[in-house]
């Protein structure tokens, strides 16, 4: 009896912190660039976040761990992509990026201290994210790249 507790304890707090963690995902949504007006994303200015992810690592993992939570990037551009989210806590939108220079974040300049502590858990979720099998065609100065994840292994790879 003693140890049928002991599991149904086990049981229970497992299943209560997967339910802590699907709620993370639910604090960041995509939302598309044509819900946002012009003049607003003319304000965006990059956001400086101290370390952004891994730099090195290759652009399909950063695009790979997006997908997984917010799935195809709204726009794909020169040398990266783009997501328009928003935190549903602050009601804030940034924009999460990866362009010529690496993986990037910008927003509003009344919003960017506001968003700075979000975007750290944002990058918390995308660090404890799997690599989504996709794949995006990403023109470059040095030719055009396939960029995504296949069987949990991002690249980068000319085409």
């Amino acid at each position: 009896m003693k140890y049928l507790l002991i599991l149904v304890l086990l049981i229970t707090v497992n299943c209560e912190g997967q339910k802590s963690n699907k709620m993370n995902n639910k604090d960041f949504v995509q939302i598309v660039k044509s819900d946002l007006k012009e003049s607003d994303l003319e304000t965006f200015e990059l956001v400086e976040f101290g370390k952004i992810r891994n730099e090195s690592a290759p652009m399909g993992d950063f695009l790979s761990r997006m997908w997984t939570n917010f799935g195809k990037p709204e726009s794909v551009m020169f040398e990266g992509f783009n997501y328009f989210i928003k935190d549903t806590k602050t009601n804030v939108i940034f924009s999460v990026y990866f362009g010529a220079s690496g993986p990037g974040y910008a927003a509003k300049k009344n919003d960017i201290e506001k968003v700075k502590p979000r975007i750290y858990e944002l990058e918390k979720i995308l660090d404890n994210s799997k690599n989504s099998d996709c794949e995006e065609e990403i023109e470059t100065d040095f030719g055009t790249y396939l960029c995504g994840a296949k069987n949990g292994i991002p690249y980068d790879k000319e085409k």
